[in-house]
């Protein structure tokens, strides 16, 4: 918290309550509310794992300067603020190379990836360019992004415009027949 509501806070919580310091909020730390004097770290959300979250764990800070990357740490002094994001599953294509082979192939079996609710899922493919040697950037949850801008060794599928590919033509077989 920052300003003069903080200072309120910090007085009540010495004044009224009686501790000697102040808990600014209340923090989840192992999926338990605990006091906090400083600032609440959690993790924000990463399609490149398998949980879908950063590595940061739900913690208090040591102290208020404690560092939080943006790109893998969140912050705040809200009570129970820390809260993991919410996540949900998508499918994508893994791709190996198999003995002997010379290019690139889907395997049998998907991956589960995770992307923010109501948001499309983006799985990486590989494009015509990409080498037997490019296989690495297709494994795993890796597949589970989208293809950094100017990589032509991959193209960008949505989740989403895969399932609409399925559904279109049985919905198209179905107005025949009737």
């Amino acid at each position: 918290c920052t300003g003069v509501q903080c200072l309120i806070k910090q007085w009540y919580q010495r004044r009224v309550r009686g501790t000697s310091e102040a808990a600014l909020a209340k923090c989840l730390v192992n999926g338990t509310s605990t006091d906090c004097t400083t600032k609440c770290l959690g993790p924000v959300f990463d399609g490149t794992t398998a949980t879908g979250h950063s590595d940061q764990a739900q913690a208090c800070a040591a102290n208020a300067t404690t560092a939080c990357p943006e790109e893998t740490c969140a912050e705040c002094t809200e009570d129970d603020c820390n809260v993991l994001p919410e996540v949900v599953d998508y499918m994508c294509e893994e791709f190996e190379v198999k003995t002997n082979a010379t290019a690139i192939t889907a395997k049998a079996d998907k991956i589960t990836c995770k992307k923010l609710p109501k948001t499309d899922g983006e799985c990486k493919t590989p494009s015509d360019t990409a080498a037997v040697a490019d296989v690495a950037e297709f494994q795993g949850q890796l597949v589970c992004m989208a293809c950094a801008d100017g990589n032509a060794k991959c193209t960008t599928v949505s989740s989403a415009g895969r399932l609409a590919a399925l559904i279109l033509p049985v919905i198209a077989l179905l107005y025949t027949l009737i």
